[in-house]
């Protein structure tokens, strides 16, 4: 895997597209930028909460694992194990690879907050 980075955006998403759009308009190549948006700090909180930050971190420190096997490394329940690797799924903060083992893609992920309205 190539060094890749999530930069995850908590707050105004006013300029998301500033790069899409001068591209656009001057017929440059867009440089793919790996985002995820979040309206509010509650909206994010409720996707990445403190299990979910530590599923993550163990993914990353061990590798591909089974949801049985990362429950067992986790020491959590299977369904609360499941449940949160589904709504990581859902974000893109985790994927499957082509044994149907989940996996974090990111080498790195920033957080950007949106202080003012």
């Amino acid at each position: 895997m190539e060094n890749s980075t999530l930069i995850i955006k908590i707050g105004n998403t006013d300029g998301d597209f500033d790069n899409v759009m001068s591209a656009w308009e001057t017929g440059q190549q867009a440089v793919p930028l790996n985002q995820l948006s979040f309206e509010s700090m509650p909206g994010f909180l409720s996707y990445l909460t403190p299990k979910r930050w530590e599923l993550l971190t163990a993914l990353r420190k061990h590798g591909h694992y089974s949801i049985r096997k990362l429950s067992g490394v986790l020491k959590r329940d299977y369904k609360n194990t499941h449940t949160d690797v589904q709504a990581l799924l859902e974000v893109g903060l985790v994927e499957k690879d082509t044994d149907g083992l989940i996996f974090v893609p990111w080498d790195n992920v920033e957080t950007h907050l949106q202080l003012a309205a």
